[in-house]
């Protein structure tokens, strides 16, 4: 294979990764993930993207007053972004595992290996 096929390889695999990535990421922005405070008094809801959607509760939460409120809110969002990166994760090794990567470009890096194996 010549170089110039190569390169060619390489040029359509990452335009290949980076169209599945805006897919992933336009998949992701439409999932919706819900956090809620260890009392279950407050529920936030945002989008695997981070958008903020919602935020649900009701007199139970305000038991205890604001600073007491600030904290059910503040388990909540937490709850929400532990969702969100979870979310996160598990897309992207879905779309890693999906990658179709051309075995000239596989071979690069085994070829980089066995070099720097035989140089020890």
């Amino acid at each position: 294979m010549s170089s110039d096929d190569l390169l060619n390889n390489i040029k359509n695999s990452i335009m290949d990764m980076q169209n599945q990535m805006k897919s992933t990421y336009e998949k992701l922005s439409s999932i919706k993930l819900t956090g809620q405070s260890e009392d279950g008094s407050v529920v936030i809801t945002i989008t695997a993207t981070y958008e903020f959607l919602d935020i649900e509760f009701g007199e139970k939460a305000l038991v205890g007053g604001v600073k007491e409120f600030k904290l059910r809110i503040k388990d909540a969002w937490k709850n929400a972004i532990s969702q969100v990166q979870q979310a996160t994760q598990n897309k992207t090794m879905e779309l890693l595992q999906g990658m179709q990567i051309p075995d000239e470009i596989r071979n690069i890096s085994t070829q980089q290996q066995d070099d720097d194996d035989k140089d020890k």
